[in-house]
């Protein structure tokens, strides 16, 4: 059900770089993002979301209810720190 969302563009997440097939194909409860040490830094401190320093994110939490969240701050992350 989450890739749908992802998939149609509703979010965030369709503006930012990269390549997201991965995670929306993904199977099991994680993914890796591919996102650098500062940018979960950035999401963990500003935003409260919890991921390992090397980028992979537990997908068992999230839901329809929190994507947009996530995708802001994916975008935020990806688009203002190398």
């Amino acid at each position: 059900q989450l890739a749908c969302p992802l998939d149609l563009g509703c979010h965030s997440v369709c503006k930012v770089p990269g390549d997201w097939t991965p995670i929306l194909k993904q199977i099991g409860m994680f993914t890796f993002t591919g996102m650098t040490p500062a940018q979960v830094e950035l999401l963990l401190t500003k935003y409260h979301i919890y991921l390992t320093k090397d980028g992979r994110v537990s997908m068992a939490g999230l839901s329809t209810s929190n994507v947009p969240y996530l995708a802001d701050a994916m975008l935020d992350a990806i688009t203002h720190v190398q």
